[in-house]
């Protein structure tokens, strides 16, 4: 299965639970951060970033965590922020300490979309990780 039939079949269970808008067309601009290079630190600030598909005028994105590898990434039912201005290009993360930890690309690791509200055109990033401060 695609990584989109998965972000879309996943998206389809979860559209009742959630309100950004569910994800269409793989479309968007490139999602940067997070990364394989870099985890996730939870209890701490991530700064997410992209580069967003011009023109941006007055749109706003919402950025939603998934669950899994990236060849089946369940998407959360709510987002870790909605209504971003799209021409912003990061995003201050407070990690939730409530996060819990995951391991790349595997049923553990984390990826994330950035979608366009309203259209629901979209960029994923997958394959990255969580780490808990010792």
């Amino acid at each position: 299965m695609s990584i989109l039939k998965s972000f879309i079949s996943a998206a389809a269970v979860a559209t009742v639970a959630s309100a950004f808008t569910q994800p269409g067309a793989q479309t968007y601009g490139a999602l940067l951060q997070p990364d394989v290079n870099d985890p996730v630190t939870t209890g701490q600030v991530f700064n997410i970033q992209w580069t967003p598909k011009q023109p941006t005028d007055g749109q706003t994105v919402s950025l939603v965590l998934c669950n899994g590898p990236s060849t089946n990434c369940v998407l959360q039912s709510t987002a870790i922020v909605e209504g971003v201005a799209a021409s912003a290009g990061t995003y201050a993360w407070n990690v939730p300490c409530s996060l819990p930890s995951g391991v790349q690309n595997t049923a553990t690791g984390y990826g994330m979309l950035i979608i366009v509200d309203g259209t629901g055109e979209f960029q994923c990033k997958s394959r990255f990780s969580t780490t808990i401060p010792t």
